[in-house]
């Protein structure tokens, strides 16, 4: 019974004292990763959308979010073929009455990439807030909430700290050369917070490994420092609304037959 006892008081040890793993590096482990496909704005949006898609938003792409069984539905979801026909390589191709240009319906499209100012595959920051909305309202799915932030202060942390301790991912606005110019984005997906270290793991769209890089500024000689980054905050469907409302209503009635009973 001794040798027992011992492992269970290892045990306990374990439990009361944690593992090797510190407690303050979190990741979000659900995040499919998704290679770059005619620009990495489009791309890096498009993981927080197959993100969404698997978390009750499944309208987003049909389809699985999978890059490995459903890669043509992820493809078309960033970056659709018509999209590809009017801005693949030159931005702003002169149309034939036989051939207008398409309707927005990609990420690509709602966030304005390769579209004249920008060169083939650019997309500028200020754009990528609505390009999550706008492609989330032709899916279906109205009033989600998309911000931009930039890396001015302190408080740029905290936020983003916040977010992955939400579990959503986070698109960020990096400088992938350490020349001090703000000129990649990735989808960051968690955070390490002990002492010395303040690093975000990202999808740099480039491979399928996760990347940890110093949570810093955009600055030269800086690896992937941040110019800033957009949220993703989605609220839930109307059916699920109408499923709370309708169990705020029993609530509140139930109360009332409660009051009514207690006040006779």
């Amino acid at each position: 019974m001794r040798p027992v006892r011992a492992l269970c008081l290892v045990v306990v040890a374990v439990c009361a004292f944690g593992t090797s793993v510190p407690a303050d590096v979190v990741t979000i482990s659900d995040v499919p990763s998704y290679k770059w496909y005619h620009g990495c704005g489009p791309t890096a949006a498009g993981m927080i959308i197959g993100y969404w898609d698997a978390h009750g938003y499944d309208n987003l792409i049909p389809g699985s979010n999978s890059w490995s069984t459903n890669q043509q539905a992820v493809k078309n979801m960033i970056a659709s073929p018509g999209h590809i026909r009017d801005y693949v390589p030159t931005p702003d191709r002169t149309p034939t009455g036989a051939d207008p240009y398409h309707a927005d319906n990609c990420v690509a499209d709602f966030n304005h990439c390769s579209r004249d100012p920008n060169a083939y595959g650019w997309s500028t920051f200020h754009w990528q807030d609505d390009g999550l909305e706008d492609y989330a309202a032709y899916r279906g799915y109205t009033g989600l909430n998309a911000t931009n932030w930039t890396f001015w202060d302190n408080t740029f942390w905290p936020w983003y700290k916040a977010e992955i301790d939400a579990e959503r991912p986070v698109e960020l606005l990096v400088d992938s050369d350490n020349d001090g110019l703000s000129d990649h984005f990735v989808t960051a997906i968690g955070y390490d917070n002990t002492p010395g270290a303040l690093e975000y793991a990202c999808y740099n769209t480039w491979d399928h490994n996760v990347h940890w890089y110093g949570f810093k500024m955009a600055l030269k000689d800086v690896s992937f420092g941040i110019y800033g980054g957009t949220s993703f905050v989605p609220i839930p469907e109307p059916a699920t609304m109408m499923l709370v409302a309708g169990g705020v209503l029993v609530l509140v009635a139930r109360s009332r037959r409660r009051r009514s009973a207690s006040d006779v």
